[in-house]
């Protein structure tokens, strides 16, 4: 019996899914694509990635090895490998440019036989009889127009008749050999562009640099500087230049006599037949040995579906391992540590709370903190999807228990919901997001996706507030710790100067205590212990401001110092309390906000890059904004309309602008 699970939580289908995204589905605990057992293939969404896609996926599990750890993933940029030698001619590319020039001379000068047929003709077009012509013509009165007594007048007459043969083996060989050379061309160009694709995005262009973050930029070039070090961009043009140039010779022989003659149905064995023809005369010599040149370094042998299902469980572990890549390198650009355990990793860093990385069984990463965030990698090209159908397939995922973000091979799809698409999940809603090895922000936008997720799930909470009865009147500053009646709040990180001046007070008051009790013990009368124990809660307060509120004055852009301004707020006992800090190096600014809408608080980054981000913000794609302009360097995300001013809530997804139309509606 064939059983169906879901990928995403491991639930149980006993029949066959109606709508199903491909790759999300295990089919007795096995990955299948688009051809889901006893399901339509309109009932599958997307398809399979393309050849150029999963090889380059292939070729970056690799380079990582079978059994990676943490620092080898940390230390390998998730691109395309081998970039340098992609772009200079290979051996199959050199045999074309060597010997297209007697493929030419074949398709435009073939080699014909005369094809001799006998048949009978009116009198009229009868050229050449052969001898036998007069006995078969007394045999057949049928063809006679007329009898005399001395001879016979005939209406028809054998005769022979001499025609080229152009479909001689020979000739298939070099028809055939078009065919396969114009489908090898177009997949080299197409993985040719896409390296020309990442040369252009990794230099610093002038008119990029108006439009995107300079930290962005350069990010992005020393990430690409090791594996475009060698690639030159001459070398890359002129083997462009030279397979554009074969191509269009190509495509000139599909219009040739001898490629229209040839039936286009006639196949030609992979092993040539050594001919005459093609050992002997100069120009067939030279096309055979291209064709055993395409067969070497350009043929796909064909597939059997054993070999096919074996290569697509290949092809999606290298995914799995890929889109695991991507997130490795994006705590590791955080500034994050892990120190490994049974299941995963542990991840750490200076101000945050520890978070767990778990890779299951099915490929899904599962990053737990204060919230839980499963990255559900799919071997899948959603490009070509229903918008609809998969709309509706992606807000089924939606779930209270965890987010759920679909990483798919390829480009942003357009979706009924643009922040679906674009990884931005608003309201703990299951969202898109694309990658590519070929891409060259996967990284960054990887990182802005964890930064996000992070400062819902991983921030410690603010402020630091407990209850305490019976402590006595805290005399120091009001600005980092305030007590007001019976609510201690810790607003931000004390100083050296200030936590040892809390720890003084506290040593005091205990030592103050301890007299009391004493005294009261030797006079054998009652005391309060709620004195004592709130001095107790207090230390152990203070400790853990310094512990988990250090890192509030730690820029997350350029890592200096900056000045933290706590916002108390009206409550007593903090819980409308915010903060914001600048860096005085950079200028940056981040803390925490209270959304207007909905109430809620919420992290917010905001980078200083010398641009006029409101123009920019104008001008960019709806998909681009931010990524493309600030990258990593957003933890909400800004308004289009008021950046720097206004940032979208995690929650609700509104900005404080209520009638601004780029931010979704309640």
């Amino acid at each position: 019996m064939t059983s169906y699970k879901s990928r995403v939580d491991g639930a149980t289908a006993r029949a066959v899914p109606k709508v199903a995204v491909c790759d999300a589905w295990l089919v007795n605990d096995t990955r299948v694509g688009e051809d889901i057992a006893g399901a339509d293939s309109d009932a599958v969404l997307g398809r399979w990635p393309e050849e150029l896609e999963t090889n380059a996926v292939g070729q970056v599990a690799k380079a990582i090895g079978d059994a990676p750890d943490w620092e080898t993933y940390a230390q390998t940029p998730p691109v395309a490998q081998k970039l340098a030698e992609r772009a200079r001619p290979l051996p199959l590319d050199l045999a074309i440019e060597r010997h297209l020039q007697h493929l030419q001379v074949v398709c435009d000068r073939p080699r014909l036989h005369l094809r001799v047929e006998e048949e009978r003709l009116p009198v009229s077009r009868a050229r050449r009889t052969p001898v036998r012509a007069v006995a078969d013509l007394v045999s057949h009165p049928g063809d006679w127009e007329h009898r005399t007594l001395r001879s016979i007048q005939p209406s028809r007459v054998l005769a022979r008749q001499t025609e080229d043969e152009w479909n001689l083996y020979e000739n298939r060989v070099a028809v055939r050999l078009v065919d396969h050379l114009l489908g090898y061309l177009a997949k080299r160009l197409d993985e040719l562009n896409k390296i020309k694709e990442i040369l252009e995005g990794s230099r610093d262009h002038g008119d990029e640099l108006q439009r995107t973050s300079f930290r962005r930029a350069q990010r992005i070039s020393k990430l690409w500087a090791d594996t475009l070090a060698s690639t030159s961009d001459e070398e890359l043009k002129r083997t462009m230049k030279t397979l554009e140039r074969a191509r269009r010779k190509l495509q000139v022989l599909l219009g040739s006599r001898l490629y229209l003659h040839v039936p286009r149905k006639q196949a030609v064995a992979l092993a040539l037949t050594q001919t005459n023809i093609l050992i002997n005369d100069p120009h067939y010599r030279k096309v055979a040995a291209l064709w055993r040149a395409w067969l070497n370094w350009g043929h796909r042998h064909h597939e059997t579906k054993q070999q096919r299902a074996e290569r697509q469980q290949r092809e999606a572990a290298d995914w799995d391992r890929f889109v695991l890549h991507l997130i490795v390198r994006g705590f590791s650009t955080l500034g994050w540590s892990a120190k490994s355990n049974v299941r995963g990793w542990t991840l750490a860093a200076p101000g945050w709370s520890p978070v767990a990385l778990t890779a299951t069984a099915t490929g899904v990463v599962e990053l737990t903190g204060h919230r839980t965030l499963r990255l559900l990698p799919i071997c899948a090209n959603l490009a070509e999807a229903d918008p609809q159908r998969l709309s509706s397939a992606i807000e089924e995922l939606d779930t209270a228990s965890a987010e759920i973000v679909v990483a798919h091979v390829g480009r942003s799809v357009a979706l009924r919901d643009p922040d679906r698409a674009s990884g931005w999940s608003f309201g703990g809603r299951a969202v898109l997001f694309d990658c590519s090895p070929w891409s060259i922000d996967c990284e960054e936008r990887m990182a802005r996706l964890l930064s996000g997720w992070l400062c819902r799930a991983a921030a410690p909470p603010y402020p630091l507030a407990t209850t305490v009865r019976a402590l006595p009147e805290w005399p120091g500053r009001q600005d980092w710790l305030r007590h007001l009646g019976g609510d201690l709040v810790v607003l931000r990180a004390p100083t050296p100067g200030e936590c040892t001046e809390a720890r003084a007070w506290a040593a005091s008051k205990a030592r103050e205590q301890d007299d009391l009790k004493r005294r009261a013990k030797a006079a054998k009368q009652s005391y309060a212990v709620a004195p004592g124990k709130a001095i107790a809660v207090f230390g152990q307060l203070v400790d853990r401001a310094v512990v988990e509120l250090a890192g509030m004055d730690h820029c997350p852009v350029c890592g200096d110092k900056g000045l933290v301004e706590p916002r108390p707020g009206k409550r007593s006992d903090g819980s409308d309390a915010t903060w914001w800090a600048r860096c005085g190096a950079c200028e940056s600014e981040w803390g925490s906000r209270p959304c207007n809408a909905c109430g809620a608080r919420y992290r917010a980054l905001w980078p200083q890059i010398g641009l006029d981000l409101e123009a920019v913000a104008q001008s960019a794609r709806t998909a681009d904004w931010p990524d493309k302009v600030l990258g990593r360097d957003v933890w909400a995300q800004p308004c289009c309309r008021k950046p720097g001013e206004q940032f979208r809530c995690p929650d609700c997804g509104k900005c404080g602008d209520a009638s601004c139309a780029g931010c979704r509606s309640a």
